[in-house]
C-alpha cells in the first residue's frame, strides 16, 4: 500500500525538504528557466514556513475501471514532515514523522473493526523515488525532468514535466502555480499504470507557529500493524 502511495508521498515531501535548487546549464535552459525560477521561489516559501495547512480535494481516476473517487482532507507540512488527513469517502491518515511513513486506514463507523496501520522506514531506495525532491532538489532540474511546456493562463503558471527515469513512478506531471502569492494550486499526474490523480489545493494557510504534535503517531490498541 505504501509503495502505491509513493508518488503521492513524493509530491508532498518535495514541498518541505531543506534542499536548494541548482542552476540549470543545459540547452533546455532557455525553455525552462522561468519554470525553474518559479519552482525555486515557491519551494523556498513552503520550506521556510513553520507550518503550512492546506485543504485538499483529491480525485483519482482508475484507468482500468474508468471510475473516479474523490477524497477531501487536510495536509500539514512542517520542517520536512507532513500529515495528510482524509475525511471522505473514508477516514485515513498518511504521515511522515521524519523517519517513518505511516499509512492508517480507519474502519467504517457503521461496521467497526480494527484500525489498519502500515509503516515503513524511509531508506535510500525509497528516497530515490521521491518525485518532487528531485524536482526541487540540489540537482539540476533537467537531470530528472524534461520541461515539455510552460504557459500562463489568467496569472496561473502551468508547467508540464516528463520524468527522465521510470524510477519516479510517474509518467506525466502538471503543476499549476500562482507565482505572485507563491502558492501551489493544483498537482496532476499519471502513475505507471495510467491512473490519473488530481490534487486541488482549495485553501492554503502559512502559519507562524509550529505544532510538533501533529507529526507524532501512536499506534492504537488492537490495531493491525504491517511493517514494510
Amino acid at each position: 500500500m505504501i509503495l502505491r502511495l509513493l508518488p503521492l508521498f513524493a509530491l508532498l515531501m518535495a514541498l518541505v525538504p531543506n534542499l536548494g535548487l541548482a542552476q540549470v546549464k543545459s540547452k533546455t535552459e532557455l525553455k525552462s528557466s522561468s519554470a525553474v525560477r518559479v519552482l525555486k521561489e515557491i519551494g523556498k516559501k513552503y520550506r521556510n514556513t513553520n507550518l503550512v495547512k492546506i485543504e485538499t480535494n483529491k480525485k483519482v481516476t482508475s484507468e482500468l475501471m474508468g471510475k473516479t473517487t474523490e477524497y477531501k482532507g487536510t495536509i500539514y507540512l512542517s520542517k520536512g514532515k507532513f500529515r495528510w488527513e482524509n475525511d471522505t469517502p473514508e477516514q485515513s491518515l498518511l504521515m511522515f514523522d521524519g523517519k517513518t511513513i505511516w499509512n492508517v486506514q480507519y474502519p467504517p463507523k457503521d461496521l467497526g473493526g480494527p484500525v489498519q496501520v502500515a509503516r515503513a522506514k524511509l531508506d535510500k531506495n525509497t528516497k530515490s523515488q521521491i518525485l518532487i525532491s528531485t524536482l526541487i532538489g540540489k540537482e539540476p532540474i533537467d537531470k530528472n525532468f524534461e520541461v515539455l511546456s510552460e504557459k500562463t493562463e489568467q496569472a496561473v503558471v502551468v508547467i508540464e514535466l516528463k520524468p527522465l527515469s521510470s524510477d519516479l513512478r510517474v509518467k506525466q506531471l502538471t503543476l499549476e502555480l500562482e507565482p505572485t502569492s507563491k502558492w501551489i494550486l493544483k498537482i496532476s499526474y499519471k502513475d505507471d499504470v495510467d491512473n490519473l490523480t488530481v490534487i486541488e489545493m482549495k485553501k492554503t494557510e502559512f502559519i507562524k507557529k509550529e505544532n510538533k504534535s501533529l507529526f507524532k503517531y501512536e499506534i492504537p490498541k488492537d490495531a493491525q500493524v504491517t511493517n514494510l
